[in-house]
């Protein structure tokens, strides 16, 4: 998650007087300064309510207590977006809560281990702006990539000029309107060619494509499709449903692999991360943004607002939309609201 590194060390021995103080006690100094400060936000044998954010590694989940986050081990059963009552027993050497029961309306946790368990709570780093670093090196990399929109050439986006779909209001259909406008924006023309010659795609899907259409010019679509190719990212623009602009990006993150691989362990296209953004402005809360990540199966969401009040709203209905997820069968990792200026 954090990579740290270390001249030949005869070569840099100087004699005692020399000696300066060591930087590493400032570092030190700070991160207990740091633990007694969240330390302080708590009071020993108070009920908190803790809400699991993502999980970091099986069995182990960030969890936001009080407005910090901190990783504990809740087992195999615990699920994102749960809430749970734990008492506040103890500071030293980390925090340490009472696992007391769910909070109302939730799934059932594992309550035959966790009941009455005291639970270790390591607190978790934060930025800069107080979002918690959770994810591993690569999902940070992936983050960084998903906030970096709208910088590449117009060549490379494509702008529909019809409206996706026309039934905001059921999501299943806006879904597949959404796929629809993908696999049919002649951004993977060639691939359904093959697919029709062996049966698997329909005539009329195919003719539905821009490149069977009069008046498109080929070569424009031919530059997308390079741009989609070498890129593995896909950028679209355009209104989702009448008087609704959005911006779109889907991108196949594919990992590199070492030399003592020789390629044995590279990811399939159904085992690499694929990365979704959508970017609306919204009548009733503004800028927002969706930041999407699914590989095997598994999801991680991460949704940001620009104003304070929507990003409030969000955070609000955050237990439902986990409960939705994972009601229909959807593994999710993560979920999260952040304020974004």
């Amino acid at each position: 998650m954090i990579i740290k590194q270390s001249p030949d060390p005869v070569a840099n021995v100087a004699p005692l007087s020399r000696v300066a103080p060591a930087l590493a006690v400032e570092e030190i100094a700070s991160t207990v300064q740091d633990q007694a400060l969240r330390a302080s936000l708590l009071t020993r044998g108070q009920d908190y309510l803790g809400q699991v954010m993502a999980r970091l590694q099986p069995g182990v989940f960030q969890v936001n207590i009080n407005g910090q986050s901190y990783k504990m081990d809740l087992g195999q059963q615990a699920n994102v977006g749960q809430q749970m009552l734990l008492k506040y027993v103890a500071d030293s050497p980390v925090p340490t809560f009472r696992m007391l029961g769910q909070a109302p309306g939730q799934a059932p946790l594992d309550t035959t281990r966790l009941a009455g368990m005291m639970l270790t709570a390591v607190p978790l780093p934060t930025t800069d702006a107080g979002v918690t670093t959770a994810l591993s090196t690569g999902a940070r990399i992936l983050s960084q990539q998903l906030a970096h929109t709208g910088t590449q050439e117009s060549s490379q986006t494509l702008a529909n000029q019809a409206v996706i779909s026309h039934a905001p209001q059921n999501p299943r259909v806006l879904a597949q309107d959404i796929q629809r406008a993908l696999t049919s924006s002649g951004m993977f023309y060639e691939s359904h060619l093959e697919q029709f010659a062996t049966g698997k795609l329909s005539l009329t899907s195919l003719l539905q494509e821009p490149q069977n259409q009069p008046g498109v010019a080929a070569e424009s679509l031919i530059n997308k499709q390079l741009a989609v190719l070498e890129n593995q990212r896909f950028q679209w623009q355009g209104e989702i449903w009448p008087g609704q602009k959005m911006d779109w990006q889907v991108q196949l993150q594919e990992e590199a692999v070492r030399e003592d691989q020789h390629g044995a362990d590279q990811p399939t296209a159904e085992e690499a991360p694929v990365s979704s953004t959508l970017k609306l402005d919204l009548p009733s809360l503004g800028k927002i943004s969706a930041h999407i990540t699914l590989q095997e199966g598994r999801l991680r969401v991460r949704m940001a607002a620009v104003a304070t009040d929507a990003a409030n709203r969000m955070q609000a209905e955050l237990s439902s939309l986990a409960q939705a997820l994972t009601s229909h069968g959807q593994a999710l990792d993560a979920l999260a609201v952040v304020r974004e200026e």
